[in-house]
């Protein structure tokens, strides 16, 4: 999880976060900016991972520090900030997901095509930079998207509880915290979410195997 900063102990996070939002509460602008600073970048991919796009995914960040922000006074802390903007960036990329759902159904029945044209970029295209020959880069933006299709068919909330636990590394105990759910439920979802991923990618594994 991009939480913090590597080597400082998570205790020392959580009470900075409380000092950052009481200043931010009487109108402290850095305070919360600095808030912004330390979980845009975990927000950001956790909306990514889930939209698929990343123009959808940056509005969908804006929209979640908006609402936090919104919503200080009525932070009590009775858990760790991270946990309640975590919450509020879930049901947020849940909702979105919703809406696009509605949207679609709602053309669909008008009758209306797609636009046409390229697919947008994968927010898997990128990938670390080792200058790799072309053929590995192309092979590599190609399982890249496969990956990222495949995630976008699981079923949304275990998609989120995916993303949460196996790439953004949340604990088990702060997963169930942040989406209100009992620890085993969260467990069983993420058992699933692997299951079925897996089994949509082991096809695309063997022909690459092949080839």
């Amino acid at each position: 999880m991009q939480e913090g900063t590597p080597g400082v102990p998570q205790v020392d996070v959580a009470d900075d976060d409380r000092r950052l939002v009481e200043r931010a509460r009487t109108g402290d602008a850095r305070a919360f900016e600095a808030l912004v600073r330390r979980y845009e970048r975990w927000v950001f991919t956790l909306a990514l991972r889930m939209v698929g796009d990343r123009a959808e995914a940056e509005d969908i960040a804006q929209e979640v520090f908006l609402k936090a922000y919104r919503g200080l006074e009525g932070f009590r802390g009775a858990s760790r900030f991270s946990t309640w903007l975590y919450s509020i960036a879930s049901h947020h990329c849940l909702s979105a997901l919703a809406s696009r759902s509605r949207t679609a159904t709602s053309l669909s029945f008008g009758g209306r095509s797609g636009a046409g044209g390229e697919d947008p970029p994968s927010p898997l295209d990128r990938l670390p930079d080792g200058a790799p020959r072309a053929d590995a880069i192309l092979e590599g933006r190609d399982l890249a998207r496969t990956v990222q299709a495949e995630l976008a068919k699981l079923p949304e909330d275990h998609r989120l509880v995916l993303i949460l636990r196996d790439i953004q590394g949340m604990a088990y105990a702060e997963i169930a915290q942040t989406l209100g759910l009992e620890l085993g439920t969260v467990r069983s979802r993420l058992h699933r979410a692997r299951m079925d991923l897996r089994a949509r990618l082991r096809p695309h594994l063997i022909e690459g195997g092949e080839a």
